[in-house]
């Protein structure tokens, strides 16, 4: 058995959150849950059916804050995934439309 070498830089905290992925100019969106998190990225768990683009956005639905990122690799419904911009809380964003939708998407 091969052991594939760690690459990530700083350790990541193991959660269990409930999230949202958008893609299409946010107007397809996908619920995951958030199993572990970082900085700079997250472990995501996903329907393995559905065809997710490379990149996309992510809500975390509880604390409201949405980041671009990136598929770094898959595994069945597993997914790590790398920010491609700071995560960012929705009710200060300046597109009224994705705000709203947001702050929608962390109600439920």
């Amino acid at each position: 058995m091969t052991h594939t070498p760690e690459r990530r830089t700083e350790d990541r905290q193991r959660v269990l959150k409930g999230g949202k992925v958008f893609y299409n100019n946010f107007a397809i969106s996908l619920d995951c849950v958030i199993r572990n998190e970082s900085s700079h990225g997250m472990q995501i768990t996903l329907d393995p059916t559905c065809a997710l683009p490379n990149e996309f956005s992510l809500l975390n639905r509880k604390e409201g804050t949405l980041a671009d990122a990136k598929v770094i690799w898959k595994n069945g419904d597993k997914m790590g995934i790398e920010f491609c911009s700071k995560m960012q809380d929705v009710r200060t964003f300046a597109k009224a439309d994705i705000r709203r939708m947001s702050i929608i998407a962390t109600r439920g």
